[in-house]
């Protein structure tokens, strides 16, 4: 009995397209309210707009400004995490151009950056000595060790 209710119910749920005047939708609204109340309610009711502060598992709900640094570098990558993926000089030196004109490094440190890769070591010891290259999908990697490191966190040892 309760399996027949349950697939009478559907069939009446079913939408009907009209294309007369543009596209039109129509449905049993009671079948509808018994499968989703609390969505009918949503439709019908005079607030139309929600907030939503934040998703599970996304940055904001992350605490991205716990002080590590692959927390950080995913939200605000500075010149040293650009130069990471770097795999010439030239690139290298492009990425510190471009950063000083844009004023998102100092002077001082776009010459020192510049001296450490051209002159005191090479690219590779300048991005060995930082943590190393940075591959393709580095970030992606980074963002799901947040995500599973966040449970952890909020866990309360017994």
């Amino acid at each position: 009995m309760e399996n027949n209710k349950k697939s009478k119910s559907k069939k009446s749920i079913k939408p009907k397209i009209k294309k007369e005047n543009g596209l039109a939708i129509t449905y049993d609204k009671k079948a509808l309210y018994e499968r989703f109340p609390h969505l009918i309610d949503e439709i019908n009711g005079k607030k139309k707009v929600v907030k939503i502060e934040s998703v599970e598992g996304s940055p904001h709900s992350l605490n991205l400004n716990s002080g590590k640094n692959h927390s950080r570098e995913l939200v605000n990558p500075g010149a040293i995490d650009f130069i990471r993926r770097c795999k010439t000089k030239e690139e290298a030196f492009n990425i510190l151009d471009y950063l000083l004109k844009r004023k998102e490094i100092s002077k001082s440190s776009y010459e020192s950056f510049k001296r450490q890769i051209h002159q005191e070591a090479s690219l590779k010891s300048f991005i060995d000595k930082h943590g190393g290259f940075k591959s393709p999908g580095y970030y992606e990697k980074k963002y799901r060790d947040l995500i599973r490191e966040k449970p952890n966190q909020n866990r309360k040892e017994d």
